[in-house]
């Protein structure tokens, strides 16, 4: 049993315990009760072979709950969400544990695999792949970053699928966002950006005396380097660095499934099925018309639902194309290999990219004094308790050429851990990236007696294309997920001269203060290279690059893709695809923001299809 399924199933014991008067002292002392006494989700409805309702959702995620909330509206409507999973764990709700919930039974637990001689550090070359498996899906198991893109990116999704431009978007991130930040929403330039009306509650929360200290002196060294502090990450400014938001509230994930779900939990018209798998749509091969799903319930019974107007797959970038594949759309010649019929001829499961990252660890000042830190933070489990900083650059005009000028090369995360953290560090670097014992132990080792500056540098847009596909006709088996790194040269180039420039914040004040130095991890395949030099740091990026999992694509909206801009399936009637997905070109940032932003748009689309919507926004 893994380390992280021991601390849910501790939480669940907590969670049966919450009414006993010492255990809910305990829990308002850590600042826990919000997340372990509240749950309110919606009852799991059991489904009835034959059931038919208006709309079918698969998928209950970051773009799933939203449609099926928003039609849920329409009270004429029948609405049937499906979910595999069930209710989001308290590890889910309390935000400062995140991290215990890969490879449990919330998460799918796929592995992706990089290609030979890309990422060494992976044993076998595999990379784990986190995929939500509860309501609200990714947005109940991602950490909590709230990050939108910038203007270009929808002005490019524009351009292949009319309708999908910046202000366009931006009514649809207004519509989602709760903003709490006064800071933002009393700044002039900032607060038109943002709206504190929606239900997607966004804070930045207020951290200990000595952890505001560290965000300060690591803002200030990134101004040194070029990167200029801003209030936020999603204002006016492309580039800059600053204190992320987060999804939290009142010390809880604001999930989709907080957020739209609970709230729509008691409508008589929207049914929510829980631990309930589809296995295929069901469409009319004369027709070619969307007409239900086939799910495997609880029970492991194989029953079929129908829908009478459309049938909304919201799997996402994974799920998604898995499940349309082995419904007959995709590539003949891949489904033919499989014995199964094809019916329409579409790249789904191609076109999937993702944001790489690489490691690049600064050791700070020795000594254990720093070890204080680590304990004071720890408790602070409503919120992500360790000092974060997150920004965005570009790289000069040598590398002009793609992006867009208008799109930063780069996004970071800068985070803090005082000393004597190693095995924890050497945990989560073998389970969480699956990195081999070599580069695991030396990152441990980097903070035995230091603190460290653990940054993440993230390629924003990659120019590479992996793809998803089918291993076999079974729809239970997992699909092959190729990330495709580096299959365009100029990816390995951008990335190697975005880790150099982030190597000179050793030069800034404050690491020379502490005589800071680079931690030397050791990298499988880069042995006998001289440190340092473009040959090492170019290996370097080649063998250490993992995933940030933000993966889209696979499904992609415009021509030559598989879905319109109204997200319906080519040549297929009443199916559409809502979720990451559709999206063409990945953003300049965290998806999950974006995702929810699709499905927002999504059913306002849905809605004015069928002459419900009384103001018409921006398509």
């Amino acid at each position: 049993m893994s380390v992280n399924t021991v601390v849910n199933e501790f939480f669940k014991m907590i969670q049966s315990w919450s009414s006993v008067p010492l255990v809910q002292w305990l829990l308002r002392g850590l600042a826990l009760s919000q997340a372990v006494m509240q749950t309110d989700w919606p009852q799991n409805y059991r489904l009835k072979d034959g059931d038919r309702f208006d709309f079918i959702v698969v998928g209950s995620g970051s773009a799933g709950a939203i449609v099926a909330a928003r039609l849920s509206e329409v009270a004429s409507w029948d609405v049937l969400l499906i979910e595999a999973g069930g209710d989001p764990p308290p590890t889910s709700v309390v935000p400062g544990l995140f991290p215990t919930l890969q490879n449990t039974e919330y998460d799918w637990s796929y592995h992706a695999q990089v290609d030979e001689g890309i990422g060494r550090i992976h044993p076998d070359g595999m990379i784990p792949y986190t995929r939500g498996k509860m309501l609200g899906g990714c947005s109940s198991i991602n950490y909590l970053i709230y990050s939108r893109g910038v203007p270009q990116d929808y002005e490019e999704w524009n351009r292949v699928a009319p309708g999908w431009d910046w202000q366009s978007a931006l009514y649809y991130f207004k519509k989602l966002e709760g903003m709490t930040d006064t800071t933002v929403l009393e700044n002039p330039e900032n607060a038109y950006l943002h709206s504190p009306d929606g239900p997607v509650k966004i804070s930045r929360p207020v951290t200990l005396a000595s952890t505001a200290a560290i965000d300060d002196s690591r803002l200030e060294s990134y101004e040194e380097i070029g990167i200029k502090r801003v209030l936020e990450n999603n204002g006016p400014e492309i580039l800059g660095a600053a204190r992320p938001h987060l999804i939290i509230h009142n010390g809880r994930r604001y999930s989709t499934a907080e957020a739209y779900l609970k709230p729509a939990k008691d409508k008589p018209n929207l049914k929510v099925a829980k631990y309930s798998e589809v296995t295929r749509v069901l469409i009319d091969p004369e027709t070619l018309e969307a007409y239900g799903v086939e799910v495997a319930t609880p029970d492991k019974e194989v029953i079929k639902v129908y829908a009478t107007k459309e049938v909304i797959v919201s799997g996402g970038v994974i799920n998604s194309p898995k499940l349309l594949l082995h419904s007959g759309l995709g590539p003949e010649k891949e489904l033919s290999k499989l014995g199964i019929d094809t019916l329409v001829d579409l790249p789904v499961g191609k076109n999937f990219h993702d944001h790489q990252i690489i490691q690049l660890v600064l050791q700070g000042k020795p000594g254990l004094d720093t070890v204080a830190q680590n304990l004071l933070t720890a408790p602070q489990l409503d919120t992500v308790p360790i000092p974060v900083q997150s920004g965005f650059f570009r790289l000069n005009d040598s590398f002009a050429r793609y992006p867009s000028r208008r799109q930063p090369h780069f996004q970071f995360f800068n985070t803090y851990i005082g000393a004597g953290a190693a095995p924890v560090l050497y945990i989560g670097c073998r389970t969480v990236i699956n990195g081999d014992r070599s580069f695991c132990t030396s990152l441990g080792k980097s903070n035995t007696f230091n603190e460290i500056d653990n940054i993440l540098v993230v390629q924003l847009h990659p120019l590479s294309r992996g793809e998803v596909k089918l291993k076999s006709n079974d729809p239970f088996e997992d699909p092959i997920i190729n990330l495709g790194y580096y299959r365009n040269k100029y990816d390995l180039a951008v990335a190697t001269e975005g880790l150099k420039y982030m190597s000179t914040l050793i030069n800034t004040t404050y690491f020379r203060k502490v005589r800071g130095k680079i931690a030397r991890l050791h990298v499988n395949g880069c042995d006998g290279i001289k440190w340092g030099t473009d040959e090492y740091w170019q290996c370097y990026a080649r063998n250490a690059v993992t995933s940030i999992q933000h993966g889209v694509g696979t499904c992609r909206m415009g021509p030559n893709g598989v879905v319109n801009e109204r997200l319906k399936v080519y040549n297929v009637a009443g199916l559409r695809v809502v979720d990451a997905s559709v999206i063409p070109s990945i953003p300049s940032g965290n998806t999950n923001t974006p995702v929810m932003m699709i499905g927002e748009k999504a059913a306002d689309m849905i809605k004015e299809e069928y002459g419900l919507l009384t103001v018409r926004r921006y398509y």
